[in-house]
Formats: structure tokens, sequence, C-alpha cells
């Protein structure tokens, strides 16, 4: 984790306050305009009476059962989010629909209480199916949609639904030829069966009970991002200098048309860690947390990549990464002796 001392002043005075004291509100923020945009798609798919609350809390998330939505509070404010974006990765707009509408998934699901039904079970599985953090998907399975990063939809049925609606949801996502063939467009299609006939009708309930609010929460800035620090990845383990060497071969007598490496991949982190992702099923922080201490040994190594040839190291890289990431998910180390 970074340190607070190399963000702006003015966000540092942010750390020691409460974030209950912040006032922060969804009105009138930059995310207004997501919740405005979720509602048209709502519409335009022909859902006229469901709209859900939308509130400010610690994380993404749907409560269990609850049509609500919960959004990160830190996306609020511009300093919260500067100061996110130093200390982790800030959601850009085009992830934050993503997650709206497969938060908005869940929602619809909890507010029809379309889960109870037969047909519901037989598509997707039982919903008090126990939930499983550590899941191993079977990448490019053709059972279920892709939609969030890490293959989401098979880590349970009550995700497999929402990343349905999710890709239902999104404008022209063209679903019905994407996914011709695949048996996941049974499930789309009784999404769309579904929203046709409960769209004009009231939802089954109406009103959701919220996590914790912003308003609730007591902790200050600087406690919030210190609560649960990142797990090193022991770089020790994975006997990196040999590879790395090999990855990034440049003689230590150059001094024209290189930079560090470590720059390169500092300026490329966020791309590399989302397709790695998206494509390996390993959990993101997993991977942000092998990136990131990869990165820091490059740093400690000195080594530098040739300015014509970084598309050829970031290939390298990234295949390298993934890798050890397939590694990880499958016997659940990086590196084996």
């Amino acid at each position: 984790m970074r340190s607070f001392e190399k963000t702006r002043p003015e966000i540092q005075e942010m750390l020691a306050r409460p974030i209950r004291d912040l006032a922060l509100r969804l009105e009138g923020s930059p995310l207004e305009r997501f919740v405005q945009q979720l509602y048209r798609e709502l519409e335009a798919k022909g859902i006229r009476k469901f709209r859900p609350l939308c509130y400010l809390t610690d994380e993404w998330g749907c409560p269990s059962g609850e049509p609500v939505i919960g959004m990160p509070f830190y996306l609020a404010d511009p300093g919260l989010a500067q100061l996110e974006r130093e200390m982790n990765d800030l959601e850009d707009a085009r992830e934050i629909m993503m997650y709206m509408r497969h938060e908005a998934g869940h929602a619809f699901n909890y507010a029809y209480q379309l889960y109870k039904s037969a047909e519901w079970r037989s598509l997707f599985g039982p919903f008090r199916r126990a939930y499983r953090d550590n899941y191993r998907p079977i990448p490019f399975s053709r059972k279920y949609v892709r939609h969030m990063a890490g293959w989401y939809a098979q880590k349970h049925p009550d995700e497999d639904f929402a990343e349905t609606f999710a890709v239902w949801l999104t404008p022209r996502s063209q679903w019905r030829k994407r996914y011709r063939g695949w048996d996941a467009l049974a499930k789309l299609r009784y999404v769309n069966r579904m929203a046709r006939k409960v769209g004009d009708l009231e939802p089954i309930r109406r009103r959701g009970r919220t996590d914790i609010t912003v308003d609730e929460m007591e902790s200050t800035v600087g406690e919030f991002y210190h609560l649960s620090p990142p797990e090193e990845v022991p770089v020790e383990e994975l006997a990196l200098d040999t590879d790395l060497a090999d990855i990034f071969n440049i003689s230590r007598r150059r001094r024209n048309g290189v930079r560090p490496a470590q720059e390169m991949l500092r300026q490329h982190r966020k791309a590399i860690v989302d397709k790695v992702a998206y494509w390996s099923g390993v959990q993101r922080p997993v991977v942000k947390r092998l990136v990131e201490s990869i990165s820091r040994r490059v740093e400690d190594l000195g080594l530098r990549v040739d300015l014509r040839r970084e598309s050829e190291y970031l290939t390298e890289f990234t295949v390298y990464t993934t890798a050890l990431s397939m590694n990880y998910l499958v016997r659940g180390k990086f590196v084996h002796p």
C-alpha cells in the first residue's frame, strides 16, 4: 500500500475525518448521472416500475434479498476518488456501469422474487447454495455469459443471474448474436421473457434494507484504507530474478533509447491486472498483489526496456503473469518445487 504522505495536502486533510462527517450525498455527486443512466436503460428495456434505491456505502454490493444497490462512497467526491486512484485502482465510467448493471440484476431478482421459482432454479441452480470466495471457474465455458472479470457468473447461481441480466441490459450488447449456440442463451431468453412479464408490474418487494450507509461509517478515511491491508506476495518464493532478466534483457551498458522497466509497468499496471484477472479467472486482488510484487522486484533489480520494443515486453510480461496466475488457480500456489 502506498504511503499517505505522497497524497496532495488537501486530500491528506480528509484522512483524519470520520467518513460519516464528510456529508457525502449521492444527489449532486458524480455518481448521480450513472444512476440516471441505469434507470434509462431499464426503461428502454420495458422495465417501467422497477427503480432500485441506490445509496453510498463502503463497496459495491446488493445485500442478499434486498432490492437496493450500494455504491462506494469514494466515487461521490473528486478528492476521495483521487485517493482511491492512488491507493488502489479507480473505476472508470465503463466499469461503473458494468457494476451498476450487475447489482441491478441482483436487485431485480430480489424485487420480483424470481429466485423462488422452479424455472429459475432449473436454469441457474439453487439460490441457497453456499457462497465460495475461492471458486474455481471453468474458463471459456459456454454455460455462462461473460461480463465481470474472473468468469464471475460461475461463482454462484445468484451471480450467474446477475451477470446474465447485466449482459441483457447492456445497450448494443447483441446478446442474441453473441451467445448463439451457447447454453447461456436460454438464460438470456429467460431474463428477456421475465422483463416483459413483470415490466409493468409493481415489484413484490418495493423497498429494501440497506447495508451500512455512508452516514453510519464511523472509521476515518485513513482507517478505511488501513482496515484491510493487502497481503504481500512473497517474491522470494517466486524465483523471479532469472525470469525477469530474460524478459527485460538489455545490456546494463546501454544508455540511449531506454527507460526503467518499472516505469513502463506502472504505466500499464491497471490494464495488465484487468486483463489477467478477466481471462485467468483469478480474483483481481490476487493478480494485483502479484503484479505489484513483481514490479517492485523489477525496480530493485534496476531492469530497463528498449523504447522500440515496449509492446514485446508488455506481451511477454502479461503472458508470464498469466502463467503464474493460472498456476495459482489450479494448484493454490504461484510456483511449485
